[in-house]
């Protein structure tokens, strides 16, 4: 009986660890797309995701000009929760093309890849939106 008392006391341990690693890793998220956001007053962010099934996923923060030119490239990738942003400076100033071409040269994980494709295209969208959808997003009540 000491032994299910003792696993089960592990599991609720590792389970509470857990949760507060998650904590930490949404405050991350939530502060680098307010950060990419504050320092990019105009312009369009858009933040992309790969899910995997095994191995590392990843998310990434793309922000287009006014001109639809590359500002900000942000990814993050990895296994545990003190997986940290990392800036990528060798993409900005470049086209919506030359962006992907450069995705596609560099020698990035295939999730990072794919998740940047994905902000890159959720960015575009958000330029492409009506100014009247966008302002009503953004007067929405959060």
């Amino acid at each position: 009986m000491d032994y299910v008392r003792g696993a089960l006391l592990a599991l609720a341990v590792f389970w509470a660890l857990q949760l507060v690693g998650s904590l930490y890793q949404m405050r991350r998220y939530r502060d680098a797309v307010k950060d990419a956001a504050g320092r990019w007053h105009s312009g369009f962010l858009g933040v992309g995701s790969c899910k995997v099934k095994l191995g590392r996923g990843a998310v990434a923060i793309v922000v287009l000009s006014a001109d639809l030119r590359v500002c900000q490239f942000l990814s993050m990738s990895g296994l545990t929760v003190f997986t940290r942003f990392r800036p990528h400076p060798g993409f900005e100033e470049l086209s919506m093309d030359e962006f992907v071409e450069r995705l596609h040269r560099a020698k990035l994980r295939g999730s990072i890849v794919k998740a940047a494709i994905d902000a890159l295209e959720r960015a575009r969208r958000a330029a492409e939106a009506p100014p009247e959808r966008v302002s009503q997003a953004a007067e929405a009540p959060a």
